[in-house]
């Protein structure tokens, strides 16, 4: 009996300790921000039709990217990247693929890029909120007039981010790239079991697109690898039963989590000519 009790404080000690570890050091398991290079803004600055956008926030100094190939843009996008991505990591693949008549917002999370302070759902939130009023102002364009010009396209994370933005700016139309269904949900696609009790980095892609539902005339285009190595695409498939009516849902077959993008870019072309109807 005693070798049992000991047993079952150590294997109770374990547990309680890799949940304290999870709790404490989840940041670490979500983001993997990084800077820019010394040259790297510069460089993109002198090529045509780009414009850094300088605002700040509560978490400091932060620093986005206006992309727009033509002087009066039709639609102007909100594009966040995944977790391991620079908002400038985009730019040349909406330079090739991207509909020709838009704009596009390159947005980095609060720590990544050149943005100060450290991401997290409400530092996020409150970029966002900085961050569009300051590019439309560079545009000429004004909230509420030209909101229905905005759109969105999110990879992975930024998908999140922006059903985040849609939320803020009411966003009925945009693209997301193998998203998940949220953090929480996540934690049993990493470690096998269901931790997301203990999620405090909440992003909930599902009742972000409930709310789309209930205000109606919304169009969300889905696309994910089926072979998808981060992300299952399990969770995309999940959004577009439980969402029909909002969810336009398709599978690239052999895609993985970073390269869906350079193995369908036709089919996410499409997807963006749909989206800005």
């Amino acid at each position: 009996m005693r070798l049992l009790r000991r047993a079952s404080v150590i294997l109770l000690t374990s547990i309680l300790g890799f949940l304290a570890l999870l709790t404490g050091c989840q940041s670490k398991l979500i983001y993997f921000p990084r800077p820019y290079g010394p040259d790297d803004v510069t460089k993109w600055d002198t090529e045509p039709g780009t414009t850094v956008i300088k605002y700040a926030t509560t978490a400091g100094k932060q620093q986005a990217y206006l992309l727009s190939p033509t002087p009066k843009p039709e639609r102007l996008w909100l594009v966040v990247g995944g977790n391991g991505t620079l908002a400038l990591d985009w730019s040349d693949w909406l330079r090739e693929y991207g509909p020709k008549k838009d704009a596009w917002l390159l947005i980095d999370m609060p720590g990544y890029g050149a943005c100060e302070g450290s991401p997290r759902p409400a530092t996020i939130r409150r970029n966002l909120q900085a961050v569009v009023p300051a590019a439309m102002a560079s545009l000429k364009w004004s909230l509420p007039a030209d909101q229905p010009k905005l759109r969105f396209f999110g990879h992975s994370l930024g998908s999140a981010v922006c059903l985040m933005a849609a939320e803020e700016y009411d966003i009925r139309r945009g693209v997301m790239l193998a998203p998940f269904t949220s953090s929480m949900q996540m934690t049993k696609a990493m470690f096998g079991v269901d931790l997301g009790f203990l999620v405090w980095h909440r992003f909930d892609n599902r009742t972000r697109l409930k709310e789309l539902e209930k205000r109606g005339n919304a169009e969300v285009f889905i696309l994910h690898g089926s072979d998808d190595e981060a992300i299952p695409v399990t969770m995309s498939r999940q959004l577009a039963k439980e969402f029909p009516g909002v969810v336009r849902y398709t599978e690239i077959p052999g895609g993985r989590h970073n390269t869906i993008q350079d193995m369908a870019p036709e089919a996410i072309h499409a997807a963006m000519e749909k989206a800005r109807e």
